[in-house]
């Protein structure tokens, strides 16, 4: 057995890392709990803004904007919109997490929110066979 005993700094670092992860798993499965602690908070915050720049840079706006005329059967077949509105998933998580941290109210929540929703708007929701970009 050739295995490195890690130090006991390691250990406090992978047990930490071990919680974090088990909290936001759980905070996933429960979204409307207690603010999270400002380390995870802090951790949960770049994950959001990480996603945003990505979903920015792989997918059009305005192409996405230019998608009027989808009905309900098309929609889950669509090379641009269907992967863009699956990508929202990860985001909406993150956002929803942070949503007890900052309250729901406050200018930092909002800002947050309001990034979540230009890119929303883009993908946009099916009403009666067109796409509405509006809501």
């Amino acid at each position: 057995m050739n295995e490195k005993t890690p130090n006991p700094q390691e250990l406090k670092r992978l047990q930490d890392q071990k919680e974090a992860d088990q909290l936001a798993d759980y905070l996933i499965r429960h979204p409307n709990l207690e603010p999270l602690p400002p380390n995870l908070a802090e951790q949960v915050r770049t994950e959001f803004d990480s996603l945003i720049a990505s979903f920015e840079s792989k997918y059009s706006l305005e192409e996405l904007h230019a998608i009027i005329d989808l009905t309900p059967q098309e929609a889950p077949n669509h090379p641009l919109r269907e992967h863009a509105r699956v990508a929202l998933i990860d985001i909406v998580k993150e956002l929803n997490k942070l949503k007890a941290t900052y309250g729901e109210t406050s200018p930092e929540y909002q800002s947050l929110k309001e990034k979540y929703m230009h890119l929303s708007r883009a993908v946009g929701m099916i009403n009666k066979n067109k796409v509405d970009h509006n809501r």
